[in-house]
Order: C-alpha cells, then sequence, then structure tokens
C-alpha cells in the first residue's frame, strides 16, 4: 500500500509535535506521499515534483506580504505538494492567515506542528517507511512476474495466461481482439465504470487490449504491464488458436474428467481463462446430456446445448465427448433440480427429432478442481440410466443411488437367491410362455401402480392388464400388491433384475 499522509501523521516523530489540522483535510488516507523535502526558501516550487510533503518553519516567509504567503500556498498546489507542515514558534507564532485562506481554496492540506521537532528525525522515518513500501511494491511486481511466468509453462496458451492474470490480479480478467471479440476470460455482470486495459502489440501492431475489471488497485498497472508482453508472446506462438474459446473449453473439461493436468492452480487459471468463475453462493455441477437415439442426431445439436445451458445454468462449458456433451455449469446452491428440469425441459422440445435427450448430474461440488468428480459422476449416472433403462429425461446422480449400491451386490449369491425366491415363479412362467408378466409388473411399479398408465407403456388394453395382475398375484401365491412391504420387496428384486439383465447385455 502506498504510503499516505495518514501514515505520516502517525510518526512517532511527527506526532511528537502535537500536528493540527489547518485547511482542508478529507483525504488523509488517500493522499500519496511520495517524498518528504524541507526547505526555507519562499521560492521553492519550481524545484519540487510533486507528492512531496514540505516541511519549513517558514523563516522565508518573514517579512513578506500576505499576497506573497498566497502566492507561496498556490504555487505549491499548482506543482502538486502533499501537504504543508509549518512549524509554529520559530519564526510565525501562528500561521499567517493568508496562507490559510490560499491553502483551503486550492486544496493544499496544511499541518501546523506546535511543537519543535528535529526535522531530520521526521524524514528519516517517512523515508525508511516510504522505501519499505516501494520495496514491498517491486516484491509483488517481481512475484506477479514470476506467477505469469510459471502460468506460461504449466498453462500455455492466452487462454490459460489470462486465467493465472485474473487468478493472481485478484479480479477478472479479458482478452480482446483489436475488433472487439472476446478470446478469454469473461467480464463480471456488475462491473462498474471502464477496465483498466492495456494494448497487446504483436509485429508492431495492436493486436488487442488485456483488461483487469473491478476497482484499481496499487499493482493494477504493473499486473497489465507484465502480462501484455507474455500475451503477445502467445499470440505469436500460436497465431491460428488464438480465438478458439470452445477448443480450450473442450480441453480443460477432458483433462478434468481424465485428471490429466499439471496443479490445481492450472486447472484453476484455465476455468477462469475460458470465462468460468463461481461467485458467492454458487457451486459447480458435472452434466452429460445425451440424445435419447443415435441414429437422428441434428448436425447443431451440440451449439443448441451451449445455447440451452448458457440460458438455463448461466456460466458454462461444454465439450462434445463421443456424441455426447459433456458440461460444467456454476450455479447457486439452491434449486438445482428446478434448473436441469428447465433445460432438460427446453432440450426435450428442441430436439424432439431425435428422440429427446437425457440429462444426468452429477453432485453439486465447491470448487474448479472438484469438477473432475463431479463430470465422472454424471457420466457413471447416465451410463447405468441406459443400462436401467430409465424413463425420466433427467437423473441426478443422488436418484440412481440405491442401484449404485445394488449394482456392487448384483453378482452376490445372497442376493441372487433373494431374486429368484421373489421372482422365480414369474421367471419360469415367461421362459415357457412368452407372457412377459415380469417386464409387466416392472412396468406397474414404473408407473406407480397406475392401471391405466401401465397399459398404455406397455401398449396393451386396460383389460388385458387386468388379466395379468391377476396371474402375477396367482403364481406368487395370492400376494397383495397393495401392501407395501410386499411392493418393496418385489420392487427391490426386479431393480437386481434389471441390473443383472442389463448387465449380461452389456457383456
Amino acid at each position: 500500500m502506498p504510503f499516505t499522509l495518514a501514515d505520516l501523521l502517525a510518526l512517532p516523530a511527527v506526532e511528537g509535535a502535537r500536528p493540527e489540522l489547518a485547511g482542508r483535510h478529507d483525504d488523509l488516507d488517500t493522499r500519496v506521499v511520495r517524498w518528504v523535502h524541507t526547505s526555507e526558501i519562499h521560492d521553492i516550487a519550481p524545484l519540487l515534483k510533486g507528492g512531496e510533503a514540505l516541511l519549513t518553519t517558514g523563516l522565508g516567509l518573514v517579512a513578506l506580504p500576505p499576497e506573497a504567503h498566497r502566492g507561496y500556498a498556490a504555487a505549491l498546489a499548482r506543482v502538486g505538494v502533499a501537504a504543508l507542515l509549518l512549524e509554529l514558534g520559530r519564526s510565525f507564532p501562528t500561521a499567517p492567515p493568508a496562507l490559510l485562506d490560499e491553502a483551503f481554496r486550492v486544496g493544499l492540506p496544511v499541518v501546523l506542528l506546535h511543537g519543535v521537532v528535529p526535522f531530520i528525525e521526521v524524514t528519516e522515518a517517512a523515508h525508511a517507511a516510504i522505501l519499505g513500501t516501494e520495496l514491498a511494491s517491486l516484491r509483488a511486481v517481481a512475484d506477479l512476474q514470476s506467477g505469469l511466468l510459471s502460468a506460461m509453462v504449466t498453462s500455455p496458451g492466452v487462454v490459460g495466461l489470462t486465467g493465472a492474470l485474473s487468478q493472481l490480479a485478484g479480479r477478472p480478467a479479458t482478452l480482446t481482439t483489436e475488433a472487439g471479440d472476446l478470446v478469454a476470460g469473461a467480464a463480471p455482470d456488475d462491473a462498474t465504470g471502464p477496465p483498466a486495459s492495456i494494448d497487446v502489440v504483436v509485429g508492431g501492431q495492436t493486436w488487442g487490449q488485456l483488461q483487469l475489471h473491478g476497482p484499481p488497485g496499487p499493482l493494477t498497472l504493473a499486473a497489465l504491464e507484465a502480462a501484455a508482453p507474455l500475451v503477445a508472446l502467445e499470440v505469436q506462438r500460436a497465431p491460428a488458436g488464438v480465438t478458439s474459446r470452445r477448443l480450450s473449453e473442450a480441453r480443460l473439461i477432458t483433462d478434468l474428467v481424465t485428471g490429466r493436468y499439471t496443479s490445481i492452480g492450472d486447472v484453476t487459471s484455465r476455468a477462469l481463462g475460458v470465462g468460468f468463475r463461481l461467485r458467492p453462493g454458487q457451486g459447480a455441477v458435472g452434466c452429460v446430456v445425451r440424445p435419447r437415439s443415435y441414429r437422428s442426431t441434428p448436425s447443431g445439436w451440440l451449439q443448441t446445448v451451449q445455447e440451452g445451458s448458457a440460458r438455463h445454468l448461466g456460466t458454462t462449458i461444454v465439450a462434445d465427448q463421443d456424441g455426447q456433451v459433456l458440461l460444467a455449469a456454476a450455479v447457486p446452491r439452491a434449486g438445482l433440480r428446478r434448473l436441469l428440469a428447465a433445460l432438460t425441459a427446453d432440450l426435450g422440445t428442441r430436439l424432439g427429432s431425435m428422440g429427446g435427450v437425457l440429462v444426468c448430474a452429477g453432485p453439486l461440488v465447491d470448487d474448479v478442481p472438484a469438477l473432475g468428480g463431479s463430470l465422472q459422476a454424471a457420466l457413471d449416472t447416465a451410463e447405468l440410466a441406459g443400462r436401467m433403462a430409465t424413463s425420466s429425461d433427467l437423473v441426478l446422480s443422488e436418484d440412481v443411488a440405491l442401484y449404485r449400491l445394488l449394482l456392487t451386490l448384483v453378482d452376490d449369491v445372497a442376493l441372487e437367491r433373494f431374486t429368484t425366491g421373489q421372482l422365480g415363479p414369474l421367471l419360469e412362467h415367461d421362459a415357457r410362455t412368452g407372457a412377459g408378466l415380469v417386464m409387466t409388473l416392472d412396468t406397474l411399479f414404473v408407473a406407480g401402480m397406475s392401471k391405466s398408465r401401465a397399459a398404455d407403456l406397455l401398449g396393451i388394453r386396460r383389460q388385458t392388464l387386468y388379466g395379468r395382475v391377476e396371474r402375477i398375484a396367482r403364481l406368487l401365491g395370492g400376494i397383495d400388491l397393495e401392501q407395501r412391504e410386499v411392493r418393496t420387496a418385489l420392487d427391490l428384486a426386479l431393480l437386481c433384475w434389471r441390473l443383472r439383465l442389463a448387465g449380461r447385455r452389456t457383456r
């Protein structure tokens, strides 16, 4: 942080002189003191550069008329002096009224020192603090430059480098071409005021602009000046791929799923580079969107998923992988199922020609590196939902928790005996006659015991279904399917049967 007038007045050497603020004093914490100078010369202003705090006893003003006192204050203000510190008692018992009046008019802070203090003590203490602050700033700039150079190794390309700049500067960074096309990063939704910007010069020509959004900080300009040449170098190294932001998204998602990244900082900076940022109150979720039928996948379906996910989920990154879309989204921690349901309904309507879609989601996670686990859970959920031939178009990983548990036990002998004990007579009857009673019972449970809906799903008349249900009850020993305990045992056995059947088909 820069050394300010408030810092100067807080020094013990100055406090010992009992300082009194005269004139304006509403910006003590923001008025930067670049140096502390002492002088008794009346015409000192031309020798100053601005930003100095001037220490004086006023000896050079003695016997001068009020107009000279006014001119003295006005000249100091014109060159940008940070403050005038006037020691009383040696030359003036009280401050000259004309000097104070003009200082107030031109906005020059005046500090009256009521005690005698060796000026050398003030300058030594102030200069030590100023140089210490500057040294800390230089170290911070050096650390920032080192971080950017490391990012060029771990996250090569303009996307990774822009993300690293955002991470190191602690504020959103964007990279745009001279024509205004966004190449990397994303501006915040609540941006106020223009961003700090610097030109990216390639081959002597302005190629684009690198920007940092948000209130300017002490290192904002230094960060941009350090990053701009490195970004220009990356543009020269890969001129054909600098605008392929979608390709960077796809590579990031693939690397998250496979775990092929060098460090947590690597994936975090790459995510920032493609504009993926978690805001307060948000979590990240990985999803899979699969077509219900691969035989009629339209050529623009990836773009449709991109547009739909951006509309319903907000900040998303997507990738096409083997005919399905993987996407990661930054969403509010509450209402995830509602948002995904809206996306699923929208995609189902827009992609009806391909038989609709299946949307599967992993658990909500706290940060970008954990997205790899959420994406893998979404893939596993989609695989399991496909094996189970689920009728729902939206399946969350929590919805198939029982399926996953049973999948680990599906080859267990005791569980197989349980399944056979519950469904054995139906399985034997179907094997002899092909009546499909097991499938009928399974469909009835899927339909929530609604016989009319089950008949529609099976494509048979309700009277036919009634006859099958009576035959099922009779074969199973006259059980009552309306009893909860009976339905629970049969439903569990049917789940195991479907898992074993799907497993055999997979193998």
